[in-house]
């Protein structure tokens, strides 16, 4: 294959899977184009957008879920695209956990794609949508 064939059908790839990308719609405007998603031995799916010390948007699906005991959440293990409802949903808005922070329990649909989806909390405080960049693997 020639050099610029290559580069060609590399870009097509890149561009194809996509950028990690989470809006969040509420309470506040702010997109992170940082990220990703995997699935975990367990069938969890884990996803975190932004910072990894503080990541904008952290969520998870599965039993595998760290604190999911605790927090009554929905411990069924993650099977691909639909709605999985009462998930660990964490959005991290200010400079500290602490501060403008909306975590709880709530809703997190994937798309037919697998890869992307939308989120919101069980009391309305915030919500949005997301996008792996591509299909999360083990």
């Amino acid at each position: 294959m020639n050099c610029k064939l290559w580069v060609a059908a590399a870009s097509m790839l890149l561009y194809a899977a996509g950028q990690p990308t989470a809006v969040i719609e509420k309470p506040k405007a702010r997109t992170v184009n940082t990220g990703g998603c995997r699935i975990l031995s367990n069938n969890t799916f884990s996803g975190t957008w932004g910072p990894s010390a503080l990541p904008v948007l952290a969520l998870t699906i599965g039993p595998g879920s760290t604190m999911a005991d605790q927090m009554h959440a929905n411990k069924a293990k993650y099977t691909g695209p639909g709605r999985y409802p009462n998930e660990i949903i964490a959005v991290y808005l200010g400079k500290t956990a602490l501060e403008d922070s909306y975590a709880g329990l709530g809703t997190v649909t994937m798309a037919a794609d697998g890869h992307s989806g939308t989120f919101a909390l069980n009391d309305g405080s915030a919500s949005g949508h997301f996008d792996c960049g591509s299909a999360p693997s083990q």
